[in-house]
């Protein structure tokens, strides 16, 4: 039999047990691999899927060390983030931000988020310079997509796709899961990685928090493109 008809075969299977077709074609190709990882037999459930911003809660506070080349850039920077109910029953967020930047000063400032954790409204212009590259640095999970996949939170599921000058895209995914410590505690963490060139990237994201605990990435050039670290959590 082929591989095009063993696909064909298992497609079948997956729809006549209930099973998502496109995570039971992932499946039965190996892209979930490892560990407890999903597999033909273990397809991963609704319980695996990491919903950005589903874990919120009133009060929540993440402080950071942050470096991100921007631009805008950050370097040497102090980011804390704490979320407070906005009182709507709208499930949108009034993020206060503290940032103490080595570049460029001081600055604080408050952000409306949807419950997904996107922007409502406009910002300060003095604002803006320090919002983005948090945006796309500690929050740049929230803007990955794989074809409009649900996340899941399992070794060997892709999250994001990124376009080089390269004919081949490159998949960024779940790669590991591992045990690792940074200055507010020791976690079970999901490791997402990719390779742009000699240097592998990689993004801790923790089931329960909204944002990764830690992160290296580089460029295209290996370049240091972020970094940035967990140091206190309140909840």
């Amino acid at each position: 039999m082929t591989p095009k008809q063993q696909v064909a075969v298992m497609v079948g299977l997956f729809s006549a047990l209930g099973i998502g077709v496109s995570v039971g074609i992932i499946a039965f190709g190996g892209g979930f691999s490892g560990g407890d990882a999903a597999s033909i037999l273990n397809p991963p459930t609704s319980a695996d899927i990491y919903v950005i911003g589903a874990q919120v809660t009133d009060g929540l506070s993440m402080g950071y060390t942050v470096d991100s080349q921007g631009p805008p850039s950050l370097a040497d920077a102090k980011v804390s983030i704490t979320f407070a109910k906005a009182g709507d029953n709208s499930g949108s967020w009034r993020t206060t931000f503290n940032v103490v930047n080595g570049t460029q000063g001081t600055q604080n400032f408050d952000v409306m988020y949807s419950k997904e954790l996107t922007k409502e409204g406009s910002i300060s212009e003095s604002a803006r310079q320090y919002l983005e590259p948090i945006e796309s640095s500690i929050l740049a999970i929230r803007d990955m997509d794989y074809g409009g996949r649900d996340k899941y939170l399992v070794v060997g599921a892709p999250w994001n796709t990124i376009v080089t000058g390269s004919t081949t895209p490159i998949t960024v995914k779940i790669t590991s899961q591992e045990k690792v410590t940074t200055p507010a505690g020791t976690f079970d963490a999901l490791v997402l990685s990719y390779k742009l060139n000699n240097n592998t990237s990689k993004i801790y994201v923790v089931k329960d928090l909204p944002m990764p605990v830690k992160a290296e990435t580089y460029d295209i050039n290996d370049q240091l493109y972020y970094k940035y670290e967990l140091v206190s959590l309140t909840r």
